[in-house]
């Protein structure tokens, strides 16, 4: 029960398929006016389209203190390409309120994909009031038999948001299932949210823009259409006398925000731009594997000839899915961890579902000690189990 909820928290950041005229029973908006300042209609934005991003786009952000820079490493007609510099990689649509699609390694869930069930991306063009809901189905490594969630999306009124990287006029769209509520900022001048507000179990969870760098400059929004001026009658000579005023010039765009830096677009077909990503995505994946590699055998470290019990920490389709869990449960108990042998186990799960790599942390001098330890990781909910590890 623990891990299915852990899933839908992974999974419910963006969840289920456009029902333009779906009910709203129960659904609330009282975050969004949390972000900002809501924009007079003056300063109001036209409808936003989907953002268009391009490979080598970045976008730093910090999430409780902590710096994290993504990056997209390709694009399609309907997905996204991201990595981040701690070497994860997923795959979101464009849409912003869709879940990733697939992912290349989590600690509790290990690989994973989901389908996705309806069309979140008809929330587009933006605008007050556009509503969505849609459905989700996935698995992953940890969790074989899959999870199952519903999700309803409402674009908010716009608003001035200030974060890190500068003050943006921006769309709050605010995510909710049962248990868990997100609002994102979504920014046209940068492509992408400039600020998540994160509620789950009661917990806020803050993620900010502290710079952004883009391959395109984006278009700027046009003005907002002016009242023209009345003009009175002239009398025909006396407008043939006076020469016709010069044409005024066209108003130039605003700056773009400071944080930002433009570079040349691309200039190549979609074909031949999706088959450079695919190279560019596979030699990344295999720097990532290089990478892991590295890192396990830096992080080996010797254990007591003593003890004949381990803990059962998670379970992998792969070896390597194996190795980077073991990294990332390493960074995430460092203290609990310490001094502990990776041992990875094959073994069949049975009823079909094939060969699975059992992750095992050793060594243990009794089963009651190893036990006692799983007693202290369950507390932090994490999976645990005692196993006997050697003969």
């Amino acid at each position: 029960m623990g891990r299915r909820l852990l899933a839908r928290s992974l999974v419910a950041t963006l969840l289920c398929g456009t029902l333009a005229g779906c009910a709203l029973e129960g659904f609330s908006l009282r975050a969004l006016g949390g972000g900002g300042d809501t924009l007079n209609k003056a300063a109001q934005m036209p409808e936003a389209e989907p953002p268009k991003y391009m490979p080598e786009d970045a976008f730093v952000y910090r999430e409780n203190g902590v710096l994290t820079e993504e990056k997209v490493v390709s694009i399609s007609p309907d997905r996204v390409v991201w990595t981040n510099d701690r070497g994860l990689i997923w795959t979101p649509s464009r849409d912003l309120v869709t879940p990733p699609i697939s992912w290349s390694a989590d600690p509790e869930l290990g690989r994973g994909r989901q389908t996705v069930i309806g069309s979140p991306g008809q929330i587009f063009p933006l605008r007050e009031g556009n509503t969505i809901s849609f459905g989700i189905r996935g698995s992953s490594e940890n969790m074989p038999t899959g999870w199952q969630d519903t999700q309803t999306c409402v674009v908010g009124a716009q608003q001035a948001v200030t974060v890190p990287a500068g003050e943006y006029r921006t769309f709050p769209i605010s995510c909710q299932r049962k248990g868990h509520e997100d609002i994102i900022y979504y920014a046209p001048a940068v492509q992408n949210y400039v600020l998540r507000e994160r509620i789950f179990d009661g917990k806020p969870i803050r993620k900010e823009l502290v710079s952004a760098r883009l391959t395109q400059a984006p278009t700027p929004a046009p003005p907002a259409p002016k009242k023209a001026p009345v003009k009175k009658p002239v009398p025909v000579q006396q407008a043939a006398a006076k020469p016709k005023p010069a044409p005024k010039a066209a108003p130039k765009p605003a700056p773009a925000p400071t944080t930002i830096t433009a570079k040349a677009a691309p200039s190549t077909d979609e074909s031949r731009q999706l088959a450079q990503a695919v190279k560019k995505l596979d030699r990344l994946e295999k720097q990532v594997a290089r990478l892991a590699a590295r890192l396990d055998q830096a992080e080996r470290t010797p254990v007591a000839a003593a003890g004949k019990y381990g803990v059962h920490l998670a379970s992998y389709r792969s070896r390597g899915g194996a190795d980077r869990g073991w990294r990332l449960l390493t960074r995430k108990f460092k203290r609990e961890l310490a001094g502990k042998e990776k041992i990875v186990r094959a073994f069949d799960s049975g009823k079909s579902r094939g060969r699975y790599q059992r992750l095992i942390a050793g060594y243990f001098p009794s089963r009651a000690a190893a036990k006692a330890f799983c007693d202290s990781m369950k507390v932090k909910r994490q999976f645990c189990a005692p196993v006997r590890a050697r003969p």
